[in-house]
């Protein structure tokens, strides 16, 4: 088992987010931890959607306003592989319905994205949260750390 210490990190961007969380100790089985690198690698290398879900998704984003309705769906992905591809943007653990499921929160065309992915690295959805801290704290989103440090443990 890894316990991260998350209390006391001297992240900027999130200690707002792991003082809410009132966490001492985050304990991932080595089981786990080897779901997420290799999830997180799967991304880096090339954006996965399930079938028929990246046009979904793009139309969705381009009716919000979150990207131009003339971006493609190259676009989106570009964008989405900005955002899991620098190692100093933070990822997060994230439970729903008894699967976990990784979230990676860094900057892209001016605007803060949160990526989220399944423990395959397969797209879920990627989108810029009108306010980051509120969003990932409500829905209960569990700090994990940098990219850079994820990816040494295995």
């Amino acid at each position: 088992m890894l316990i991260l210490e998350i209390c006391g990190l001297h992240y900027r961007r999130c200690r707002d987010t792991i003082n809410q969380m009132n966490k001492k100790n985050l304990i991932i089985s080595k089981e786990e931890q080897a779901r997420l690198v290799e999830a997180l690698k799967a991304i880096r290398q090339r954006v996965q959607w399930k079938t028929g879900k990246d046009i979904t998704h793009l139309k969705k984003r381009q009716g919000m306003g979150h990207i131009p309705l003339s971006a493609s769906i190259l676009d989106y992905e570009k964008t989405i592989s900005e955002v899991v591809t620098k190692s100093t943007n933070i990822v997060y653990l994230y439970e729903y319905m008894r699967c976990n499921y990784y979230g990676v929160r860094g900057f892209a065309h001016e605007k803060e994205w949160l990526v989220i992915l399944g423990p395959d690295g397969i797209m879920e959805t990627a989108f810029p949260p009108e306010n980051m801290d509120d969003y990932l704290n409500k829905r209960g989103f569990i700090f994990i750390g940098p990219i850079k440090e994820v990816l040494k443990w295995i």
